[in-house]
């Protein structure tokens, strides 16, 4: 039997979970709610463009895939 996951909404500093709803991995387009969430916790960037949907989160960071959950948390190094 499963246990209910913990909602990802509930987020720890210097690290961050999206859905990724069909989206690539190894390089999620974010949404601007992600990116302003992500750098809530913590996350910098190199390209913050609301205007164009662009985003490209700072190095260094490492990111965990659980495809059973359809997830991609983001973890600051």
């Amino acid at each position: 039997m499963r246990s209910n996951p913990a909602p990802i909404d509930e987020q720890i500093p210097g690290r961050y979970t999206i859905h990724l709803n069909g989206r690539d991995g190894r390089n999620p387009k974010l949404t601007y709610e992600e990116a302003i969430a992500m750098y809530m916790v913590g996350f910098c960037f190199s390209i913050f463009d609301p205007v164009n949907g662009e985003f490209n989160v700072s190095r260094p960071y490492t990111t965990i895939e659980n495809i059973d959950r359809g997830t991609l948390m983001f973890v600051k190094e």
